[in-house]
């Protein structure tokens, strides 16, 4: 499955449910949890601009790992449910 294809996750909507893709979906978000840092949970997308570091629920992405760590550590303390603790 291609989480980062609208069209695929349409195409998996459709198969399987809204309530057994929304468990999926939670379960792909919690295991491409790359790093916490603070409190937010660092995950590898790829969009239209390319790999991005997406953080938490702040609606931030960077280019690099190191930039994302940075704004992460930042940042007020997150309290990302789908964090894991590391």
């Amino acid at each position: 499955m291609d989480w980062n294809d609208p069209a695929a996750r349409d195409r998996l909507i459709e198969q399987v449910g809204l309530a057994e893709y929304n468990r999926l979906h939670a379960e792909q978000r919690n295991t491409s949890i790359i790093r916490v840092v603070n409190g937010h949970a660092i995950r590898a997308i790829t969009c239209r601009f390319g790999r991005l570091y997406l953080i938490g629920a702040t609606g931030s992405a960077y280019s690099t790992m190191e930039e994302a760590e940075r704004f992460a550590a930042a940042e007020l303390p997150g309290a990302d449910d789908n964090a894991r603790s590391e």
